[in-house]
C-alpha cells in the first residue's frame, strides 16, 4: 500500500513537471564592458569590447512568467589608470608599475544566471519581455596588456578571483516565426557587486551593457 502512495506521488510530481512549458534560446550578446572602482588612484580609464554567448532555459510556471537558468562564456575586461606605483604579479614575474599607468584587463567567465523573465500576451507576431536576475561567474582566463610597457596578453593568475556574482536587467521583443519559433532582441545592463581583484587596497566591479540577440525554440 504504501509502495503503491509513494508512486502515485512520484507519478503526479513527474506529470507536474512534464506539463510545465519549458523554452531554449541560443543568444549571442554583444557588448561593451568596464570596470567601476571606489578609490581615486585606482579609476576607470575606458571600456573593451566583449562577447556573451550561450543557453537560455525558461521554465513556465504561469502562462507569462518563467524561471530562467542556463549556461554562457562571458568575454569582459576594462582598464584601469593606477595614478600611485603598483605591483602587478604576472604569469612572467612581477613587475612595478609607474604612477599613471594605464592596465587592459581581459577576462573569461563561465556564466550560470538564476532570474525571472515576463512576458506580455502576443501583439500580433510580438511579444515583449523583461528579465532580471543574478549572475554567478566562475573564471577561466584573466590576462592583461600594457602598451606602455610592450606587455601584450600576459597571464594574471594571481591578480584575479575566481568567483565573481553580478546582478542584470533588461528587456527587448520577441518576433514569432510560428509554432514556438522566435526571434530576440533586447538590451541588457549587468552591474558587478563582488570584488573582481584580490587586491585588499581597493574594489573593482565589472561592468557591462550588452545588446541581446537570439532564437528562441
Amino acid at each position: 500500500m504504501k509502495k503503491y502512495i509513494l508512486f502515485l506521488i512520484l507519478t503526479g510530481i513527474s506529470t507536474s513537471l512534464l506539463s510545465q512549458k519549458l523554452s531554449f534560446s541560443v543568444v549571442v550578446d554583444p557588448q561593451i564592458t568596464w570596470l567601476k572602482t571606489d578609490v581615486k588612484n585606482v579609476s576607470n580609464d575606458g571600456s573593451v569590447f566583449g562577447i556573451n554567448g550561450g543557453l537560455v532555459l525558461d521554465r513556465y510556471f504561469a502562462e507569462n512568467y518563467a524561471f530562467s537558468t542556463g549556461i554562457f562564456l562571458w568575454s569582459a575586461g576594462g582598464k584601469l589608470l593606477y595614478t600611485d606605483s603598483t605591483t602587478i604579479h604576472f604569469r612572467s614575474g612581477e613587475e612595478d608599475l609607474d604612477p599613471n599607468t594605464s592596465m587592459t584587463y581581459h577576462l573569461q567567465y563561465v556564466t550560470i544566471p538564476f532570474s525571472l523573465k515576463l512576458n506580455s500576451n502576443e501583439i500580433g507576431y510580438i511579444k515583449f519581455f523583461a528579465h532580471l536576475g543574478i549572475n554567478n561567474h566562475i573564471n577561466i582566463g584573466k590576462t592583461a596588456d600594457i602598451s606602455s610597457m610592450d606587455i601584450d596578453h600576459v597571464g594574471i593568475p594571481d591578480e584575479i578571483n575566481l568567483y565573481n556574482m553580478s546582478y542584470f536587467f533588461g528587456g527587448g521583443i520577441e518576433y514569432s516565426l510560428g509554432g514556438n519559433t522566435a526571434i530576440l532582441c533586447g538590451i541588457y545592463y549587468t552591474n558587478g557587486f563582488w570584488d573582481v581583484t584580490v587586491s585588499d587596497e581597493y574594489r573593482a566591479t565589472l561592468n557591462a551593457l550588452s545588446l541581446r540577440l537570439g532564437v528562441r525554440f
